[in-house]
């Protein structure tokens, strides 16, 4: 369960057809949570999830945690001991989930620097979600982790990608077609399987970490053209994300 969050699968727009669409009137584009409680007696229901008509992606702007974080993370004052970031995201393209920071990316920039008392990082933005046509609905979560083993930051993401393919939520959304079509049933797969991803993922992190935080987790439907920044603060922390 992250520590912050921000909406919910539910609230991830499509379009049914089929007998289940003419039989109770929905037309144009109907909430998940709509659609799930409509059709239980009727599957499978086709459904054409929204599509957003320009590229998007999401960028982590600000993150700040003050002293007493260590709540949170026992060494988050500790100069020797790197605090790190890690994130992962996807949509209903079809596309297997991202994980970042990237092979290519410069792994110093996903670091958060000790000043004083507290960890800020307020300069260059890193990006999270590279841009691309979002389907359905963007997750993107955010994994803050320390190790004072040694952890190489690049195998600790390479594990957590491999953890990530071998995941019941990457072979559900492998199901999706890349048109932008699905089903209800697959609808209710994808979230099943992404509410089980953390379990999934926390003996990876458990294994090469000294300390981590599933820190934040946000849920931004193609529908909601009006988001585009975002801050959250809570547990010692601010984060502000831009998209």
């Amino acid at each position: 369960m992250p520590l912050l969050s921000r909406g919910a699968f539910e609230h991830f727009e499509a379009t049914p057809s089929g007998p289940a669409a003419d039989e109770y009137g929905l037309t144009g584009k109907q909430p998940f949570t709509v659609l799930r409680e409509v059709t239980r007696g009727l599957q499978p229901v086709p459904l054409t999830f929204a599509v957003s008509a320009e590229q998007r992606g999401i960028e982590l702007t600000r993150l700040v945690l003050t002293g007493g974080s260590r709540v949170m993370l026992r060494r988050v004052a500790d100069a020797s001991t790197p605090l790190h970031v890690l994130c992962w995201s996807w949509d209903l393209s079809g596309e297997p989930p991202l994980v970042h920071p990237a092979p290519e990316d410069d792994l110093t920039r996903w670091q958060v620097p000790l000043s004083g008392e507290e960890r800020r990082l307020d300069k260059a933005p890193l990006q999270l979600v590279p841009p691309r046509r979002v389907v359905g609905c963007q997750s993107v979560r955010v994994i803050l982790w320390q190790s004072d083993r040694g952890a190489d930051p690049a195998a600790v993401t390479d594990d957590v990608r491999e953890a990530l393919r071998h995941s019941r939520l990457a072979s559900t959304l492998a199901t999706l077609s890349p048109d932008a079509r699905g089903t209800m049933m697959t609808a209710v797969g994808v979230r099943e399987a992404a509410g089980e991803l953390g379990r999934e993922i926390a003996p990876v992190l458990r294994a090469l970490c000294t300390d981590y935080v599933d820190f934040f987790e946000g849920f931004y439907p193609v529908v909601d053209d009006a988001v585009r920044a975002d801050r959250f603060a809570g547990f010692h922390s601010e984060l502000s994300l831009r998209m």
